[in-house]
């Protein structure tokens, strides 16, 4: 067997949340069991793909669902669902688009520049609304035009509240409305609260908050929008042929939601509530240091974990911290925030959070 040290990798604590370039989640024992059994067997992959699919809609309840290679493809076969719908014309013609509804309105403080480039990539002409630090739902309608295929909503920067609007607007015009929701799990409620709200189409990762397959991602919406992107996805011949889900990560996911789905939200937030204080109460008394936990609805706070913020006394500071805790034994990986670091439980295992207690303080105490 390969191991990490073996091609000279070391392996760290992840304090930093469900990062992609940190490798997103840990997968438990029941996912890699799945992922396992699914290697040993040789399968129809667009059978599997149709039936894993309605299998997911059903345990989720929703109307369809499919499995992307991750959140980021997952948007860019939504952008291509709605260039081509069930078109198999369309389908094999992408990305040559002229003549066709093919523009998306996106906001500017959607930051995430492969998503603009797969919309693109798709033969999508983007128009870009709001700045890069604000942008309201009058803007994202008001950028809706006679060529629109979609409008791309980014959740968690761009809110629910917006959200509601922003489909009010495009719905009146016929157009469908494609959610970024790539990290915005827990909480669970939103796998069927944004679907919901009248969205054509989805994403979550399946690789963070799930803690399925890092190259898995979930599409869910309306069944002919799924069933659109499902024809634009691999293993057909078409613009997403590249983004291939194996049998593996099809599984995998599906076993990921399943374990997913028997948990509880509060039992979540009460798990990374004490990791929080674990690190908050390590930490008093310390010269120069204030740390403190930052919950949902709070400011700086909008997502779903509570985290412990510590705040320090300048930017230099900061990054000395972050340097130190990942250079040390065992090394920690954290991250820079508003005035400090801080530690997101989400990725915690079990005892972790002593580990990056007793290291932050030794580290905060020179």
């Amino acid at each position: 067997m390969v191991t990490y040290q073996d091609v000279g990798v070391q392996p760290f604590i992840n304090a930093s949340g469900t990062v992609t370039t940190l490798g997103g989640s840990l997968m438990p024992p029941e996912v890699l069991e799945a992922m396992r059994e699914a290697a040993g067997a040789f399968v129809d992959l667009n059978d599997l793909n149709v039936k894993a699919g309605e299998y997911l809609a059903r345990r989720i309840g929703v109307e369809a669902a499919f499995v992307s290679c991750g959140a980021a493809s997952g948007v860019q076969l939504s952008a291509a669902a709605c260039l081509t719908g069930r078109d198999v014309e369309r389908v094999g013609s992408l990305p040559h688009t002229g003549g066709w509804k093919n523009e998306f309105v996106i906001s500017m403080v959607d930051t995430h520049t492969y998503i603009h480039q797969g919309i693109e990539v798709c033969g999508g002409k983007l128009v870009r609304v709001g700045s890069k630090t604000d942008v309201t739902a009058e803007d994202i309608v008001g950028g809706i035009g006679e060529k629109t295929a979609a409008v791309v909503h980014f959740l968690g920067t761009q809110s629910k509240e917006q959200l509601r609007a922003v489909v009010a607007g495009a719905e009146v015009r016929g157009v469908p409305v494609i959610v970024d929701a790539a990290a915005q799990l827990p909480p669970r409620s939103n796998l069927t609260e944004i679907v919901g709200m009248g969205v054509s189409l989805v994403v979550f990762s399946g690789g963070k908050g799930i803690r399925g397959p890092q190259n898995s991602g979930l599409v869910l919406g309306k069944k002919a929008f799924v069933e659109a992107v499902a024809l634009n996805a691999s293993p057909y011949s078409a613009i997403g042929r590249g983004m291939k889900v194996g049998k593996e990560e099809i599984l995998g996911l599906l076993a990921a939601v399943d374990r997913f789905l028997q948990g509880k939200d509060e039992e979540d937030r009460l798990t990374w509530e004490r990791q929080a204080s674990c690190v908050v109460e390590a930490l008093e008394g310390i010269p120069g240091v204030r740390a403190y936990i930052l919950r949902e609805g709070q400011q700086a706070a909008p997502d779903f974990a509570p985290r412990a913020y510590v705040d320090l006394e300048g930017k230099a500071r900061a990054q000395e911290v972050v340097r130190a805790m990942g250079e040390g034994e065992p090394s920690v990986v954290i991250r820079g925030g508003p005035k400090g670091v801080v530690v997101d439980p989400m990725t915690l295992m079990p005892g972790e959070e002593e580990i990056v207690a007793r290291r932050l303080k030794e580290v905060l105490s020179v």
